[in-house]
This record gives C-alpha cells, structure tokens and sequence, in this order.
C-alpha cells in the first residue's frame, strides 16, 4: 500500500526548505532572449540557458534531485520533478562522511520570468518525469521507487491522487484530447496506457528493451517509445505498434533517453554512451542521419524555438551541448553541474 505523501515527506523541515529556496530563487535579473532550462539531478539545480547570449543565465537552487522538467501551456512556468531518493551512483562517487543534504519529494513550480521557486506540490515518492495538461490545470507525474503515477492539480488544490502503475515508470506521453496517458515502464517491459481521469489502466503493451522515454506526435496519431536498447517505437493512437526502428545498428551501449519532435515531424534521439543524436522520419520509417560525438552520454534533449538549434544533456560531462540543426556540427558547450538529465525548451 502506498503511504500519504504528507505522513511521509512533507514536514516541518519540508516547509522550510520550500521557504528558504523561496528566497534564494529571487534573482531579479535583466530580460534576455528565449530561455531554456536544463536539471542537474546531482547538483539540485536547475540551470536556465539565455539563447540569445548562448551563456547561462540562471541557476536555480530547488532542494532536491531535479530530474524531468516541463513547461506549461503559456510557458510561464517551469514544472520539475524533485526526487529526496539518492542516486545509487552517487552514493558511490560522492562517499562523504558529512551528513547528506535533507531533500524534498516534489513538484517544484518556477517562476520563469523571475527564475524562482514559487512552491513546491506534493507528488508521491521519488518523481522522474511531469506532464502537464493541455490547459494546465493538472500535472502528471511518474514516481520511479513507488512504481506509481499520481495526478496533481497545478494551483495545489485539490487530493493528489496515486496509483500504481508498473516497475520504474519513466516517460510520459499525454494524448492530445487529454483522455489518455501513455507511461513507458523501463523494468516492466511494458507501455502502460491510463485513462486520465481516475488513471485507471485501459491497456498495457508489451515492449522489450526497456521503454524509457515517450513523446506525443505533433500529429496527434501517434506516440514515440524510445528503448534502453536503442529503438524507436512507433505507437498508434489506440496503442497498437505501427513500426520499430533500430536506431545504431544493435549497439551495445546505446540507451535511448530522450526524444524531441521539429515543427517538420523530425524527431531528434539521444542515446546515452553511444554518443549520437539520431535523426529519423517517422513517418517515412527511415532514419536521417546520425549527429556522432555530441556529447558524454547524452540524455535528455530540446530544440529552440526557431527551430535552428538543439540542446542535449550530456551527463557523464557535466555540460550541455548547443548544435546546429542545419549543419550537426556543435556551436558551443557550457558547463552546467554535476549531472545534466532533462532539458525543457520551447520548440
């Protein structure tokens, strides 16, 4: 059974940290171009990146991991998911006899004009990944240790609501119409379909190789699947597979992490230590090309509005990478922290 959220994390100590990052958020800082915003899950910061100056311009403090990361409808705010767990790889690399830093589970909500913490909502244990309605008004979001997707009101009234889904939910996909949640389930083999009203399970598709991240198709037909194992799934709006693709050739160590669609239908695949971005027509079944040697494993990816530039989270590096869309080739690199993992942008 899963335990309320308020017995477990959301004490005395939970309060004040939201209080304290409420006050170290207000960084009044000068207007700049389109902003997009990067989490370092081991530095609990999320880091804005001004595109016209191509520099970071913000670096939020958030009290916990920060982890997925998405915008809402008017992009005004910038939802992240915080985790209070631990990274086991952490543990290791960083072993300190210091006491470890009090983190918070949650659903930190960011002021984007003022790149502040405005409040943290409670969201279940260990949140990954957020999704947000089309009108804003509801979040989604995947708890990675409960193996459950809870459902939030974004002003913070209202029960959160908690079910559980399968092992290690990830990615989330939300349906255009609103009516239907895709999560892919790494450890489950599984893509598991909910109804987003009361987040009951109308289906669950089997899917091998570890399904991790989904996007929903700007088309509204189809739903994207990325594996552990380097493919591409190709859902159809009912769930059923239209294609698979290999997307490096039977690489063994490639794990699809993060996928972001064009305005011309190309998505764009990040595949951890393989290195690459891969390019592919989804509808034409057929990849593009490879962008090789993008980065040190990078995980999550965004394209700017424009549409002229992508931005992957290279995590074993600590740095982001900006590349040209047009050409491959990467314009520059910024350091960013520890451990980038998501990237929200506007494209």
């Amino acid at each position: 059974m899963l335990r309320p959220f308020a017995s477990r994390r959301f004490d005395s100590r939970s309060f004040l940290l939201t209080a304290l990052l409420f006050l170290a958020g207000c960084n009044h800082r000068a207007p700049g171009g389109e902003r997009l915003f990067v989490s370092d899950d081991r530095g609990d910061m999320i880091a804005g990146i001004d595109m016209r100056t191509v520099g970071i311009a913000d670096r939020i403090e958030v009290g916990g991991r920060p982890r997925g990361l998405a915008f809402s409808p008017d992009h005004a705010t910038l939802y992240a998911a915080l985790s209070a767990e631990p990274d086991s790889e952490e543990d290791e690399v960083e072993a300190d006899p210091a006491p470890p830093k009090a983190r918070i589970d949650g659903i930190a909500v960011i002021d984007v004009a003022s790149a502040r913490v405005m409040r943290v909502l409670p969201a279940g244990k260990d949140p990954v990944r957020v999704a947000v309605s089309r009108d804003g008004r509801t979040l989604f979001v995947a708890n990675q240790a409960d193996g459950a997707v809870s459902r939030v009101a974004a002003d913070g009234s209202g029960k959160l609501h908690t079910v559980p889904v399968c092992d290690s939910p990830e990615g989330m996909a939300l349906a255009p119409d609103g009516k239907t949640l895709f999560v892919a389930c790494v450890d489950a083999g599984r893509v598991a379909m909910l109804d987003t009203n009361d987040l009951h399970a109308i289906r669950k598709i089997r899917v091998r190789g570890g399904p991790r991240a989904a996007l929903a198709a700007h088309d509204g037909q189809h739903v994207f699947i990325a594996t552990d194992n380097g493919r591409l799934i190709i859902l159809k709006g009912d769930g059923k597979v239209d294609k698979v693709l290999d997307l490096t050739r039977d690489a063994d160590d490639v794990r699809a992490a993060g996928i972001v669609e064009a305005s011309d239908g190309h998505l764009f695949v990040t595949t951890g230590r393989y290195g690459a971005v891969v390019e592919v027509d989804p509808m034409a079944g057929t990849i593009v090309r490879t962008i090789d040697h993008v980065g040190t494993e990078p995980m999550g990816i965004g394209i700017s509005a424009d549409g002229a530039t992508l931005v992957t989270a290279n995590g074993a590096s600590g740095d982001v990478s900006l590349i040209s869309r047009q050409s491959g080739k990467i314009v520059r690199k910024l350091n960013v922290g520890k451990r980038p993992w998501g990237v929200a942008a506007r494209g």
